[in-house]
This record gives C-alpha cells, sequence and structure tokens, in this order.
C-alpha cells in the first residue's frame, strides 16, 4: 500500500486503550468488524494529557504506519463539503472539559455569551462592569456595602422588621405606638 491517507469510516471508540476500530472501503468489506487503529493526536493534545471524544460513525481519513495495512493510524475528520458541513459554529464535544492557563482566559463575543448548568461556582474577586438583571431568589453570607441607592418595589426586611410596615412605639404613654410609614 502506498504511503497514502485513506477514507476511512470510525465504527467505535475504545477509551481505555485510546484505539478505534475503523472500516476501510476495500480493506474491511464484508468483515463483522474494522481494524484496530491508533490515534495521531495534534500537538498539544498529549493523550496523557487530554482525550479527545472519538464519535461512532465518523468519517475519518487513516494512514497506515510503516505503509503496514495491519497497522492503520486514525489521522484527521474527513471534510463533508459544500453545503453539507455545519457553518459559522465551533463545537468542543467532551464528557468533561479544563482551560487551564497560567496567567488569562479571554473570551470575547461581540453579541451573547450564554451559560448553562446545574450549578455554577466562580472562586475569585469578581467585578462587573455594567447592569446587572438577577431573575431568581439571592441568598448573601456576608456583609454588604452599597454607593449608590437601594430600591425595593415592594419592602426591605431587616432582623424581623419592615421598613414598609413597622411601627415605633412613643415615650408618653398617651400617645401610643406610630402608624406605619408613608
Amino acid at each position: 500500500m502506498k504511503p497514502y491517507f485513506y477514507p476511512a469510516k470510525l465504527i467505535k471508540y475504545n477509551q481505555a486503550d485510546r484505539t478505534c476500530e475503523v472500516h476501510i472501503n476495500g480493506l474491511t468489506d464484508g468483515s463483522q468488524k474494522g481494524l484496530t487503529a491508533l490515534i495521531a493526536y495534534p500537538i498539544g493534545d498529549d493523550d496523557l494529557d487530554t482525550e479527545r471524544e472519538m464519535i461512532a460513525g465518523a468519517d475519518v481519513w487513516v494512514f497506515f504506519e510503516n505503509g503496514d495495512q495491519a497497522f492503520p493510524v486514525v489521522a484527521f475528520y474527513r471534510s463533508h463539503g459544500r453545503n453539507m458541513a455545519v457553518k459559522d459554529i465551533r463545537r468542543i464535544r467532551q464528557k468533561n472539559i479544563e482551560v487551564l492557563a497560567r496567567s488569562t482566559v479571554t473570551i470575547n463575543a461581540n453579541e451573547f455569551i450564554q451559560m448553562t448548568a446545574k450549578k455554577l461556582v466562580i472562586n475569585a474577586q469578581m467585578e462587573f462592569n455594567g447592569n446587572i438583571t438577577h431573575n431568581g431568589d439571592t441568598t448573601q453570607n456576608g456583609n454588604q456595602n452599597t454607593s449608590g441607592t437601594v430600591t425595593a418595589s415592594n419592602d426591605v426586611v431587616g432582623g424581623g422588621k419592615s421598613l414598609k410596615g413597622h411601627s415605633h412605639s412613643v415615650l408618653s404613654k398617651d400617645y401610643g405606638s406610630t402608624s406605619s410609614p408613608v
């Protein structure tokens, strides 16, 4: 076999062995299983430090180590041509994803960023520049300092006392209590 890339179909991925089973037209035709293939990881993706999710049914390119047909290596995903491939989207699929930066991570979107999770934990000093709209309840543990006006459309309760509905007792017994704030 010549030292070229050959089209193949990824049948299944063996996570423990970091291998794939592949079907190669003209080589595995009629076989119940494909050939076991190694995976060529791109520079920067050492399999001792990261894993790439391999999706069954994916169209891939393989080459053969030292030209030996018994040793296929999955090299790349294959292109699907005009009007078939997804446009303007880069997806990373994996059970867990870590971004490890020695200094800074910057996410810059001109229009919108959306995060969806059951729980989001941020361990950092935080600074927000811009307005915040919060839909839902808030529980805060710790003190709060505000350098602007605090406005509530309903009521503010502190120490079990309603700002809107509390009254003050008067020093003299003759006058009773004050009415609620107006």
